[in-house]
């Protein structure tokens, strides 16, 4: 036991001298890192500024201790000022907002532990703007002609000013706001058509361009060319006498339609009646009818006097402007003549008519059906008497009477006047006409009430729409009125659809 007792203390006595060797007095090495991933280390800014978080890394190690040291932002640009949140550094570059890119800029960072810089380099592009037209343009007359520039930036709140100067003129006039110029013109000759486009940015670019206005090379009919659609409610043979047979379809009745309308008014040309509330005809013209500005542009005619109770028909008018050819339910705007708005008249309604189980070809005085034909507008009842008359009996639309598909007619978004033709006993008193702005609405030979102004037009909201021209118009009988046993139901009549400008007629607008 003594003996191993001495062996551990001779072992621990050689041990002693190895830690005392091994206790070095000097410092533990220092070092520091300063530093940002690399990706970081250059910022390049879209022109519309942005914000950029960065990770700095700023730490000491000593030893095997490693701690974070603070830094400070030494200097920045006046575009670019960086701040420190906690550990991270944020630096807001701000929006360029011309079209010149900026003179590269540093953000400094100070170490002041360890006197350490660290550099971001930013730089920052200009705007990307341009706008440019066509050299030239050329386009028969009226027709629309779409000019649109092409454009490069110009996206904060764009402000686009059009003007045209024509041949004869001295000076540009205004022609538009929007991104693309809807062109046309009546006369021929060389326009010069200029663009100036604005943002918010308070960059400005112009640019002009010549439109060579031709003649068509097929001369323009001043009269309607083409019947696209016509739906008939029921109506009354008097005074009218529509074209269609018991052989026809829709399509040969309205190419009979198109012939009836298709020429000059003639105050012996009965035309055609679209029946009572909510028929209607859609036709159009071999060119755009030009909105010219302080005229009428366009009539539509009547034979129908106040002594033949016609009811007022509503106009609506379309500008193709997809040029799709087509009238689409987007593009209808209706013609406010001098009912739209009041309170006695009525929007958007639905109008459906029942189909007779039998139709009658002659009635006796006295002993009329009074519910021949049955309807609802907006789902309340009503109905048509069969009159004391053959030619009174309500008709029904030859091509429709067999089949489920002839059963109703339904007519919806329809405009409903009051009538302007009122019953004096057993007869209707003269119609009293409304002062502008519908159809069958003045006296055969009175131009100027048969015309109409497409700058009359609104939208569904009622608010007026500037259209360059129309290419469909849509005509719509607008009252329900059942005068008797002697007339019975009254209808909108039309017996010619006139482009005013190809004529030698020039008549000029009212102050709304």
């Amino acid at each position: 036991m003594r003996h191993s007792t001495i062996k551990t203390l001779l072992i621990m006595a050689a041990v002693c001298p190895c830690f005392v060797a091994c206790d070095d007095d000097k410092e533990p090495k220092v070092t520091y890192e300063f530093s940002v991933k690399a990706e970081d280390s250059a910022i390049a800014a879209p022109a519309e500024g942005c914000a950029q978080t960065i990770l700095v890394t700023s730490t000491k190690t000593a030893g095997s201790s490693t701690t974070n040291v603070a830094y400070e932002v030494k200097s920045a640009p006046e575009w670019a000022p960086a701040t420190i949140e906690q550990t991270a550094l944020v630096i807001n570059v701000a929006e360029n907002s011309t079209t010149q890119t900026r003179e590269p800029g540093n953000v400094t960072l100070l170490q002041a532990e360890s006197g350490k810089e660290l550099t971001i380099s930013i730089t920052q592009v200009g705007y990307e703007y341009s706008m440019s037209l066509a050299a030239s343009y050329t386009t028969p007359r009226c027709k629309v002609l779409g000019i649109t520039p092409k454009i490069t930036g110009f996206d904060k709140n764009p402000v686009f000013t059009w003007t045209v100067k024509g041949p004869d003129d001295s000076e540009a006039t205004a022609a538009g706001n929007g991104n693309t110029l809807n062109f046309i013109k009546l006369e021929t000759g060389e326009y010069e058509v200029s663009l100036t486009v604005t943002d918010d940015s308070g960059i400005s670019m112009s640019s002009s361009s010549k439109v060579n206005v031709e003649t068509e090379k097929e001369a323009y009919s001043p009269f309607l060319s083409e019947v696209l659609d016509l739906e008939l409610a029921p109506y009354s043979a008097v005074g009218v006498n529509n074209p269609f047979g018991k052989t026809d379809t829709k399509k040969s009745a309205m190419e009979k339609a198109r012939e009836k309308l298709n020429k000059d008014f003639s105050a012996s040309n009965t035309g055609i009646a679209l029946g009572s509330l909510g028929g209607y005809i859609v036709f159009r013209f071999d060119h755009t009818v030009m909105n010219v500005s302080d005229l009428r542009d366009f009539r539509i005619g009547s034979f129908a006097s106040k002594t033949s109770y016609p009811a007022p028909g509503v106009v609506f008018v379309a500008f193709d402007a997809n040029q799709n050819g087509q009238p689409d339910e987007d593009e209808w705007y209706e013609i406010a003549g001098s009912e739209y708005g009041k309170t006695t008249t009525l929007s958007n309604l639905t109008v459906t008519y029942n189909r007779p189980d039998n139709f009658l070809t002659t009635v006796s005085m006295g002993k009329e059906v009074n519910d021949y034909i049955t309807y609802t507008i907006n789902g309340v009842p009503g109905a048509l008497s069969s009159g004391s008359m053959p030619n009174t009996i309500p008709s029904w639309s030859f091509w429709l009477r067999e089949g489920d598909e002839g059963k109703t007619i339904t007519f919806t978004g329809v405009t409903q006047l009051p009538s302007n033709t009122q019953m004096n006993g057993m007869f209707p008193g003269a119609t009293q006409w409304y002062d502008y702005g519908y159809v069958s609405n003045s006296d055969p030979k009175d131009e100027v009430n048969s015309s109409f102004d497409i700058d009359w037009a609104v939208d569904k909201d009622g608010k007026p729409v500037h259209l360059p021209g129309v290419d469909f118009i849509k005509v719509q009988t607008a009252t329900m009125m059942d005068a008797g046993g002697w007339y019975g139901a009254l209808k909108t009549s039309l017996n010619c659809a006139i482009d005013l400008h190809l004529t030698d007629k020039q008549i000029k607008t009212i102050e709304k």
